[in-house]
């Protein structure tokens, strides 16, 4: 059964294969289930269910087809897989199915493709039945149908074989435009094709050939160059692909037929455009595409088989103006023999050409793609030149350098050389062959190339160079134009050493690549414009292998970077979750539904909670360990949109309370500026903790036995004076002056005692609940300064005031601020002398708070001196306690949350500065 399947779609023409087997497998299909049935293939483009084979014997069959579009239930059904039942409209029942009323349509699929679908007269089988007995014939009509489609490509292969044979065989300029517009439309299968050639004189596009409309149905014989797009082809882009009715409206037509798609390229042969292929519609019914429309395969194809046009009219003018000179010959065979042989040559390497952009095309290495091009060159199988370099041109810096030279390297043995070369070419049935191998086997330089590997040349400004780069011209250069412009031409003559030569660019569609110097220095032959004309055609040809080459290696470099990017971020990605993995913090990742994305090993260790039982779970499951203060604080950091950092936070995990650091940060994607969810990092700072606290408590004993030292010593001064003076008097009772002299210094010394313990017991009182209210800062600095007023003007000191702002708004205990700034106005009128200098400023800072500085031009605090302010009991003065200023830090740090600092204290000044939260 499968042999003769088999059979078939070995044997039979492609173009007929689709029904026959079709045909043959519904057969089969009789005899397997003894039903008859009907094969449909499904034609996407139209949504169709043409019928291709059928086991009922019936000719009028053929052409019977279920339009999709028109049942909706019977599309749905399809394409849901599901068996359906279509009737048959009265106009359909014809010949063998006119008995018939209804057909049970079984959907086909292979691998999840629809392909067509089995109909039945009868509904006996299940779509599984029938899929399991179709199943093998399914795979089969897959392959046909994509064959079929390869078919239609190796069609197009076969135009340009057969293009490639036109070419070689017709020399009728009239006959080969006239032949390939007949293949052109039979190999792309369209409704018309056509050749507008270009009249001069008219300035119009004129009706040469046609293929596929008759007379009566062209409209016109000529088109305007303009408003059609047949004339925009011509002096515009020089190939066209138009799809769509609405694109036609505004355009000029010719013929008399629904433009539905068209293409059109001209023909440029020596620079001139000679005309316009235009192909319109694709035929209906042809092939298995999805589409009708002509596409840019079909584009591909008109447009090189254009240009193989112009290469084979400018051939045929060639060969025609051979035949010219070949009858010229005839009377002057002895004087011109020299010039048959040069046409001969430029016949032969225009043949040459082809073979040459042949071979580069086979390779996707631009290095050997140089040496394929280099050897074409240099061939005498191509394009017989003596010596031909490659410079490749650095844009950056606007050089050419020398990258490749092909030649000999001096005029030593060069026939023998030249006879091994040619010799070793003939070894080779075909140029093609040979220069693809040569190229492979050729080492990467030469003596020629290392003779200048040194050298550049510079085309930015160049006269000659910047001409072949930019505009991209071919330059001749004879020896009478050498010497003429021996200036402009120097450079290039220090790295050839030769008078004659040409130079053209090797350019692709955006750029030139570089360009390429051949010259004839040992034989000596001129360089012909025939050989311009060649070289022009070899440029653009090679230039464009040449982009596609590096296109192609751009793209397959971009994937393998695309490849290690890839590996690069799975590495990445690897090494990240290894670092959060052993991190020693505990880190806990929610996201804006509140579910944990991210639980590490040391969270895992702290909450005795494994990663798989967590992750995706909603963070409240976590409540009864974390609390609600933690998960209130997720949902303001999501809110608020600002970081947070918990301290010696207290959670109860089991029968231990752990102590833990816990730092709330933002998971923010960065790229879209969007907050995705928060971190929280967990510290477990318990040892820590609980030894800082012992800590505390030692460093309050030494505390307390220091102060107890210090407070020992001040009392003990003026307890041993009044001591003393005690002594004395009862020695002097008797003496009521000395008594009364006595008892004085024993009343100031009481005193004095009297104010060091009230300090001490202003100092080391417990934390006072300030009694807070809302007073004016400035208005309070006033008042102080008017307590002063006379200390001031006794001394002369200058006073200056400076404020930022006029009121400074602070809830504070009112009396104890001013306490500070007594102690520190007072301190600062002590220490300046006579006519010194006292400065005050205040305001609100930067950072939103208020601020009080003072500053004196007194004598500079000692640097020793200064770290020692603010301890208890140290002073510089001959009377002070030393308790004054720690007495004010302790009201403005521990009472009202504040700051009180030595700013500085140099030869400019001392500056002392206290600094109150506004919203206290």
């Amino acid at each position: 059964m499968f042999e003769n399947l088999m059979g078939i779609i070995a044997n039979e023409d492609p173009t007929n294969l689709l029904r026959i087997i079709s045909k043959e497998i519904s057969e089969q299909l009789y005899k397997k289930i003894n039903k008859h049935n009907l094969i449909f293939i499904y034609e996407p483009a139209r949504e169709v269910l043409r019928l291709m084979g059928s086991s009922v014997d019936c000719d009028k069959l053929r052409g019977f087809k279920i339009y999709m579009a028109e049942t909706e239930d019977l599309h749905d059904s399809i394409f849901q897989k599901k068996k359906t039942v279509y009737p048959l409209k009265e106009d359909e029942k014809i010949g063998c199915l006119k008995e018939e009323s209804l057909i049970y349509i079984y959907p086909i699929y292979a691998n999840d493709t629809f392909l067509g679908a089995v109909g039945l007269f009868e509904d006996d089988y299940n779509l599984e039945e029938i899929n399991s007995n179709f199943s093998t014939y399914a795979v089969l009509m897959n392959l046909v149908m994509e064959a079929l489609s390869i078919e239609e490509l190796r069609e197009k292969v076969t135009l340009l074989e057969n293009l490639t044979e036109v070419i070689e065989d017709i020399l009728d300029r009239e006959k080969l435009i006239k032949k390939i517009v007949s293949e052109i439309h039979n190999f792309l299968h369209a409704q018309v094709s056509a050749f507008w050639e270009y009249d001069e004189e008219s300035e119009k596009l004129v009706l040469k050939y046609v293929e596929g409309i008759h007379d009566e149905n062209i409209l016109k014989h000529e088109l305007n160059l303009y408003g059609s797009y047949e004339g925009e082809t011509l002096f515009g882009s020089s190939e066209k692909i138009v799809i769509g009715r609405r694109f036609y409206n505004n355009k000029e037509k010719a013929f008399e037929i629904d433009y539905r798609s068209s293409m059109y390229s001209k023909i440029v042969s020596d620079g001139k455009s000679l005309g316009v292929i235009a192909i319109y519609n694709r035929e209906k019914n042809y092939g298995y595409r999805p589409y009708k429309h002509f596409d840019n395969l079909d584009l591909t194809f008109l447009t090189d088989a254009c240009k193989r046009a112009g290469v084979a009219i400018n051939r045929i003018y060639l060969y025609e103006k051979l035949q010219t000179e070949v009858q010229k010959l005839k009377k002057f065979k002895k004087s011109n023999e020299q010039l048959i042989n040069l046409q001969k040559t430029q016949l032969e390497k225009t043949n040459a050409l082809h073979k040459i952009s042949q071979a580069i095309k086979s390779t996707y290495d631009i290095n050997n793609a140089i040496k394929i091009m280099l050897l074409g060159l240099t061939s005498g199988r191509g394009l017989k030149f003596n010596r031909a370099l490659y410079l490749e041109r650095d844009k950056i810096r606007g050089f050419l350098i020398p990258k490749l030279w092909i030649g000999p390297a001096d005029d030593e043995n060069i026939g023998e050389a030249w006879n091994q070369a040619n010799q070793k070419a003939l070894k080779y049935g075909d140029l093609v062959q040979f220069l693809r191998e040569e190229a492979l086997n050729m080492p990467n330089t030469n003596k020629l190339t290392e003779s200048v590997s040194n050298k550049v040349l510079a085309y930015k400004g160049h006269p000659i160079l910047e001409r072949v780069v930019s505009k991209r011209q071919i330059v001749n250069v004879t020896s009478n134009v050498f010497k003429i412009k021996y200036d402009e031409l120097e450079d290039i003559y220090d790295i050839i050493k030769t008078e004659e030569f040409l130079i053209f660019p090797l350019a692709g569609r955006a750029e030139t690549k570089g360009i390429i110097v051949v010259d004839n220095k040992f034989n000596k032959e001129p360089i012909t414009d025939i050989d311009s004309e060649i070289l022009k055609l070899f440029m653009d040809s090679i230039g464009l292998a040449m982009e596609t080459i590096e296109n192609y290696n751009e793209l397959r470099n971009k994937t393998k970077s695309l490849e290690e990017q890839k590996n690069l971020m799975d590495y990445y990605r690897r090494f990240k979750d290894n670092i959060l993995q052993n991190l020693a913090v505990g880190i806990v990742v929610v996201d804006r539904q509140s579910k944990i994305i991210e639980w590490n090993e040391k969270a895992e260790s702290f909450f005795s909670k494994p990663r798989e039982n967590i992750i995706g779970n909603s963070i409240n499951l976590m409540s009864s360990t974390f609390g609600e203060d933690i998960l209130n604080t997720i949902d303001t950091i999501m809110e608020s949109e600002e970081s947070l950092k918990y301290t010696n936070y207290k959670l109860k995990i089991g029968d231990q309370t752990k102590i833990f650091d816990i730092q709330f940060s933002l998971l923010r994607n960065r790229e879209v500026g969007y907050v995705e969810g928060v971190i929280l990092g967990f510290d477990d700072v318990t040892e820590i903790y609980y030894l800082q606290q012992e800590m505390e408590k030692r460093e309050k004993l030494a505390a307390i036995g220091e102060m107890t030292s210090r407070i020992a010593h001040e009392i003990r001064n003026p307890l041993t004076v009044i001591g003393g003076f005690l002594n004395r008097m009862y020695k002097k009772m008797d003496d009521p002056i000395a008594v009364e002299k006595y008892t004085g210094i024993i009343d100031d010394e009481i005193s004095r005692l009297e104010i060091i313990v009230s300090e001490i017991l202003e100092y080391s009182r417990g934390q006072k609940l300030p009694e807070f209210e809302e007073i004016d800062l400035n208005k309070l600095i006033e008042d102080v300064l008017i307590m002063y007023e006379d200390f001031i003007k006794q001394k002369n000191i200058t006073l200056e005031k400076a404020k930022n702002v006029d009121n400074i708004y602070v809830n504070v205990d009112r009396n104890r601020i001013k306490q500070v700034l007594i102690n520190l106005l007072k301190n600062a009128i002590e220490v300046v002398t006579n006519e010194g200098r006292i400065e005050i400023k205040s305001g609100i800072d930067e950072k939103h708070r208020a601020f009080f500085q003072i500053k004196n031009n007194g004598a500079q605090i000692p640097e020793e001196n200064q770290e020692k302010l603010f301890m208890p009991f140290f002073t510089t003065k001959t009377h002070g306690t030393g308790l004054g200023l720690p007495i004010c830090k302790k009201i403005i740090e521990d009472e009202h949350k504040g700051n009180l600092y030595l700013v500085k204290s140099d030869e400019d000044g001392t500056i002392f500065r206290f600094e109150l939260p506004l919203d206290s």
